[in-house]
């Protein structure tokens, strides 16, 4: 019953291609397979390859997921099976990791030599993420712990599949009993909050650990057990997938409570419940690259030189993020707050400011159409999404934002039937009653509205309007709001966007593409007021792709395009040479009709992001003691 009895044949990678220091790799170990029986096992660890990327959320994270079969041989096929364990028959098997049924008297606990696992995965892949145990015995039985454990009785695979919930996420079981019923002693669940992600004793809104969840209508507790003898085994009284406190967890009948009505760390066969997927995603996806909706556009900014915050829309609309920092790198996709953003034209983005370097605010439109926001700060971390006023917004909408002062916040965005709205924020008084509209104005269908401060006490804002030509407005504390006037000379497509930058206070430059797709520019200037529009070194977007503009200096800009092509390109002007031709960034190529994100950390870098054609979110650099780097990478954790 010792290493004696049995012999470590070697590792073999079936399933991924993940690079190994950001993958998240799952070992199964064989224990009471003899050297005969060594097919038998790699054909249950293909049923478990099988089985794990078809359960989400492990189908949509396949792509950082590595795994590998360790062949080890046993003297003797099957598993200890004690007699004092009820049900036992007393088996002994001689076998490499002294697999046995009966764990704490109760026959279905199968557990193993720990150490020895832990030591034969380590050794065989020395960046094992979970070490699993595979016991070749049709006797019901698995473990969680420091070792997932299970065993190949029918449904081997659904086992397998809630014990790594266990050993990888420290997930807790859900279900109300221990020994398996209505044993005395677990009526009523001891004080003292669980540390797991998926249980609870709390039912209070407003501090319940997976609030972030709970729809405001939700009742709580959503279900309470009317009889603590016993399970309670009713049927849902609410409708599947709702996420509230449901009584009868972590091993008691009353006072624990888990998310959903049921779940694959309450009952095999079933899908993992949404707190236990999002756990899930939070231990994998940051190894993994990111999938993003085609053309949403990725919002990125910089709260100090050496570090980037980047926010993206997942392919299934989930708000995500990932930050870099020059001390210790990419720190990997997470979602933010739960939340999600509607799907309707592009998809909507989440759009971004930094007040200060301590300080981030989020907006965007949710799948619902209304405005929703996030913020994280130093000192607390994120918040909960929340409603901003009671707008609806046309779906797919852009919510843009403009931080004239530290303390203030101006947001632009377009109601359902076009209208261009405003609200604002204030550190004196809040957040202002509600959305209004300004000067009248209505925009194309899928027109954003864009806005630039000169200076803190005035805006200038711009959108694309019904007749397809470029409008603007302007707000100065001393004045007001000015009607909406064209800036006649182009005719746009209904969803282009004006990009605009300012210099100096003095000074504007607009960026659009007209409705034939050439890259159109125009400025204002305080002496000479609005030039015409001109082509750009002769350059055609991607239909539907906009222009960023980066102000490295004043007397300096950058622009970054999707062309015909699809090839990324750039160009840029400088007051002494003009406007460069237009080039090709880093052999880079993105999706048709999608968004370059860019921005200067320093006035010698620049750092640029995109969707790539096989849809991941991308990034690459530029810097002026080296020029740009000479390819693009996929954001993921480095």
């Amino acid at each position: 019953m010792t290493t004696t009895d049995g012999t470590v044949q070697g590792r073999t990678q079936i399933f991924g291609s993940a690079p190994p220091n950001r993958a998240f790799s799952v070992v199964l170990l064989g224990d009471g397979f003899t050297a005969a029986q060594q097919t038998d096992f790699e054909t249950v660890c293909k049923e478990f390859v099988d089985a794990l990327i078809a359960t989400p959320p492990y189908d949509e994270l396949a792509p950082a997921i590595n795994i590998w079969r360790v062949n080890v041989t046993s003297t003797d096929s099957g598993a200890d099976d004690p007699a004092s364990a009820p049900g036992g028959t007393g088996a002994t098997a001689r076998t490499y990791f002294d697999s046995t049924f009966g764990g704490n008297g109760i026959r279905r606990l199968l557990v193993c030599n720990n150490s020895t696992v832990l030591q034969t995965a380590a050794a065989q892949v020395p960046e094992f993420s979970v070490a699993i145990v595979v016991v070749n015995s049709t006797v019901y039985g698995g473990s969680g712990g420091s070792v997932g454990t299970y065993s190949l009785a029918a449904g081997a695979t659904e086992i397998a599949l809630h014990e790594i919930g266990h050993t990888a996420y420290g997930l807790a079981d859900e279900y109300p009993y221990y020994a398996g019923g209505n044993e005395t002693g677990h009526d009523h669940h001891p004080a003292g909050e669980p540390g797991e992600p998926n249980v609870t004793l709390n039912t209070n809104r407003t501090t319940l650990k997976w609030g972030w969840a709970v729809a405001a209508a939700t009742a709580l507790p959503t279900m309470s057990n009317p009889d603590c003898a016993t399970v309670d085994n009713r049927a849902s009284t609410v409708a599947a997938g709702t996420v509230g406190c449901f009584e009868g967890a972590h091993y008691y009948h009353c006072g624990a409570f888990r998310p959903e009505h049921n779940c694959k760390m309450r009952e095999l066969s079933i899908p993992f419940c949404r707190v236990c997927r999002q756990v899930i995603w939070n231990r994998i996806g940051p190894l993994a690259t990111l999938p993003a909706r085609d053309r949403t556009p990725i919002s990125v900014v910089a709260r100090y030189p050496e570090h980037l915050d980047v926010f993206a829309v997942a392919s299934d609309g989930r708000t995500m993020s990932d930050w870099w920092d020059q001390s210790s790198g990419w720190a990997g996709w997470f979602q933010l707050s739960g939340g999600f953003a509607s799907p309707g034209g592009t998809g909507s983005p989440i759009t971004s400011v930094a007040r200060y370097s301590g300080h981030l605010d989020l907006f965007v439109v949710g799948t619902d159409n209304r405005v929703y926001s996030s913020w994280w700060d130093r000192s607390s971390g994120w918040a909960p999404w929340f409603r901003v006023g009671s707008l609806v917004a046309r779906p797919g909408s852009t919510v843009n934002v403009v931080s004239r002062y530290s303390d203030h916040l101006d947001l632009f965005t377009t109601a359902s039937d076009g209208r261009t709205m405003s609200t604002w924020w204030d550190a004196r008084t809040g957040w202002a009653a509600d959305w209004f509209q300004i000067g009248g104005g209505v925009a194309a269908n899928g027109a954003s509205v864009t806005a630039v401060a000169r200076h803190p006490f005035h805006l200038d804002v711009f959108t694309v309007g019904t007749d397809n030509r470029v409008y603007s407005a302007w707000w100065d504390d001393r004045t007001g709001w000015s009607a909406w006037f064209p800036l006649p000379g182009i005719s746009c497509r209904p969803d282009s966007t004006v990009t605009a930058v300012a210099r100096h206070p003095d000074h504007l430059d607009l960026f659009t593409t007209a409705s034939d797709g050439k890259i159109m520019s125009t400025w204002w200037d305080a002496r000479g007021g609005w030039a015409s529009w001109f082509q750009i070194a002769g350059g055609v977007a991607s239909a539907g792709s906009p222009v960023t503009a980066v102000v490295r200096y004043t007397n300096h800009m950058d622009l970054f395009v999707v062309g015909t092509d699809n090839r990324v390109y750039s160009t840029w002007w400088h007051d002494t040479t003009g406007w460069a031709a237009w080039f090709n960034v880093s052999g880079g190529l993105a999706k048709p009709g999608s968004q370059i994100a860019a921005l200067s950390r320093v006035t010698e870098h620049l750092d640029v992001f995109s969707v790539g054609t096989d849809g991941l979110v991308q990034s690459t650099w530029w810097d002026g003691t080296g020029g740009w780097a000479a390819g693009w990478f996929r954001l993921a954790i480095s």
